[in-house]
């Protein structure tokens, strides 16, 4: 009976409190839900993840800061161009007159499309009545707690105090960790261990690797007016009669020549590319090649071409060009204002008169921003293509030049075998074998990379593992061809190639991408170009906006000016226990661990002063609704993890 009752006096209602005293009992759980939550997410902020904003474009086009997301209204592809300058939250003084009266801020009115680099007028009276607004940089999350439990790691994005100033926060990415000695040269990392003496370059993880590469070329974009009359080609298959077929619209090619025996034929003298023989020393099978040409028009070429004419042939002159480290972030062209009135910074905008099918009307005209063009070679490139193979047989090759070597990736159909070499040189590199999962008809995306003195190659997102004898950085800083000290040549002008031999393929959506190009500057020399003899140099004579933007394109088109080319500046910088160097994506903006000595502070960033890992973009800008000034649509698209 006892038990029994016990169990009624447990599970028996409760007796009702008066109102006065329920009211007070919902009131304390409502603060103490609230305290709790407060108390949690401060606790989250201290010690395992913080949200910030990003201002400024130094980790560009890895992370925004204040920028315009512009589409090309000539080829259609979406960039971005740095709009910093038009906001200073932390000078807010800038836009102040000396008496005190504001002064309206920058305005960015123009910039330079990375494919096809035609400059296109963003000011509130272009012709189309678009408004080009500006937009906060991204919002990230910070993964505060890594350090407590892990090491720093290089090739990260990093949150930290800025040594000069540690009530603000940095952000770039670390690339030197402590007890070491970082060396930037040829626009590469290398690194000594203060106990060693020899320097070996740093190579990038796959995710950090991708995420740092920059566009060259993408094939999705072409503009077929500009082909039918008669501009370049930027891929064209003239060394091999032809055999690959381009489709109407321009975007993809196919070839089959799986009925084709080449023995001793009048084809055996056609020109490769690669190694100056087009045949197979085992079966004579002919190999056809599309070769990609850097085609960069200057302003005034662009003139025409939206005409739909072609520029005077003396204009012609200028493609095409070496890969530099261009950057259309920082092509903008800026309107300065100040109490006199607008200022414009060069170049000029002028409005001029375009015709185009046969109608004639006013228009902004807008000159590349000479002061964002890049000044320094790059030969260190990726190619990607989507690859539809329709009949398991033949040889898909693809291959890239740098220096005049050519570094290529035959892949067998059949059995989905990958050899990658070095043309003409296997008596310094042994050609290595892989498989592949290519070995059936069917659609696959590949990658084909020449970055770091390391041949790589991803097929459908996966590295291939050629057991690390893809290397041959050993080479490099020996008297051999492949020394790092050597210039381009002229085969540099078309340093992407895609072949095929006995085979059945078709190829889309072909991209060309160049490595991230880290400057070697510091506070005695803060040029844009790391190179002994620059480019600029070649330019002193010239002193307009027209004949620097097109001295500087002569340069990079003209071998006989390429002598200096593979002479570079070398800087390095020591660094200690708990000492680790920081440096922005964009290299030619970032006032980072390489400048920050110039302002008597040290270049390296103590380990008490870093916060944390950047983790994701959890916020991007915002789309507008309806056109309005509302950009608080989520921006799925842009939403990514930070690599």
């Amino acid at each position: 009976m006892t038990n029994k009752k016990t169990k009624q006096e447990i599970t028996s209602p409760q007796p009702a409190f008066p109102d006065n005293v329920n009211g007070v009992r919902i009131t304390r759980e409502y603060i103490e839900s609230l305290v709790v939550a407060l108390v949690l997410a401060f606790f989250f902020k201290a010690f395992a993840a913080e949200a910030y904003l990003i201002p400024t474009g130094s980790m560009a086009s890895t992370l925004m800061g204040r920028h315009k997301d512009v589409r090309c209204e000539m080829c259609g592809y979406q960039y971005q161009i740095n709009a910093s300058e038009e906001s200073d939250d932390q000078n807010p003084t800038r836009f102040v007159d000396y008496d005190g009266s504001p002064i309206p801020p920058p305005q960015v009115v123009g910039g330079a499309c990375p494919h096809c680099r035609y400059t296109m007028y963003l000011g509130t009276d272009n012709i189309h009545n678009k408004n080009y607004n500006s937009y906060n940089g991204d919002r990230i999350f910070v993964n505060k707690s890594q350090f407590d439990f892990n090491i720093p790691r290089r090739w990260r994005v990093t949150v930290f105090r800025y040594p000069g100033k540690p009530q603000i926060n940095y952000i770039k990415r670390l690339i030197g960790l402590e007890n070491e000695t970082i060396r930037i040269e040829h626009g590469d990392i290398f690194v000594k261990h203060n106990d060693e003496n020899n320097f070996e370059i740093q190579r990038k993880p796959l995710p950090q690797l991708l995420a740092m590469l920059r566009i060259v070329d993408d094939n999705d974009y072409v503009i077929p007016e500009l082909h039918d009359i008669g501009w370049f080609d930027k891929w064209n298959n003239k060394s091999s009669s032809g055999k690959w077929k381009r489709s109407d619209d321009f975007k993809s090619f196919s070839i089959d020549t799986t009925d084709e025996i080449n023995s001793n034929s009048s084809n055996s003298t056609q020109s490769n590319p690669l190694d100056n023989t087009n045949a197979d020393n085992n079966n004579n099978t002919a190999e056809h090649w599309l070769e990609f040409s850097n085609i960069v028009p200057t302003s005034d070429d662009w003139f025409a071409l939206k005409q739909q004419r072609l520029p005077q042939i003396s204009r012609m002159d200028t493609n095409p060009q070496l890969v530099t480290d261009f950057i259309g972030y920082n092509s903008g062209i800026v309107k300065q204002p100040d109490k006199y009135g607008v200022i414009r910074l060069e170049p000029e905008i002028t409005l001029s008169t375009i015709t185009r099918n046969g109608e004639s009307h006013k228009e902004h005209f807008c000159r590349q921003n000479t002061n964002g063009m890049g000044l320094n070679w790059v030969g260190d490139l990726a190619t990607s293509v989507n690859l539809n193979v329709q009949k398991p047989q033949g040889v898909f090759m693809l291959s890239l030049i740098k220096g005049g070597v050519t570094f290529r990736c035959d892949i067998d159909l059949s059995t989905g075998d990958a050899t990658i070499s070095i043309v003409g040189h296997a008596d310094l590199f042994e050609p290595v074998t892989a498989k592949t999962s290519i070995k059936s008809k069917g659609n696959y995306k590949i990658m084909f990379c020449n970055i770091d003195e390391e041949l790589r190659l991803i097929v459908n997102n996966k590295e291939i593992d050629f057991k690390m004898n893809n290397r041959y950085d050993k080479l490099c800083d020996q008297n051999t061809p492949l020394n790092r000290n050597r210039q381009p040549t002229k085969n540099d002008l078309k340093p992407v190639s895609i072949g095929a031999k006995n085979a059945s393929v078709k190829v889309e959506h072909i991209s060309v991408w160049r490595d991230m190009y880290y400057i070697a500057c510091n506070e005695k020399n803060r040029s844009h170009c790391d190179l002994l003899d620059s480019p600029l140099n070649f330019v002193r004579n010239a002193y307009t906006i027209e004949e620097i933007e097109r001295s500087l394109n002569r340069f990079f088109s003209d071998p006989q000016y390429w002598e200096s080319l593979g002479q570079t500046r070398m800087v390095e910088f020591k660094l200690e226990q708990d000492q680790f160097l920081m440096l922005g994506d964009n290299s030619a903006k970032s006032k980072d661990s390489r400048l920050w000595t110039e302002d008597l502070i040290p270049h390296y960033v103590d380990r008490k002063m870093l916060i944390g890992e950047a983790m994701f973009v959890y916020w991007p800008h915002g789309l507008r609704i309806f056109g309005t000034r509302f950009a608080i649509i989520p921006n799925f698209k842009k939403i990514r993890r930070i690599y």
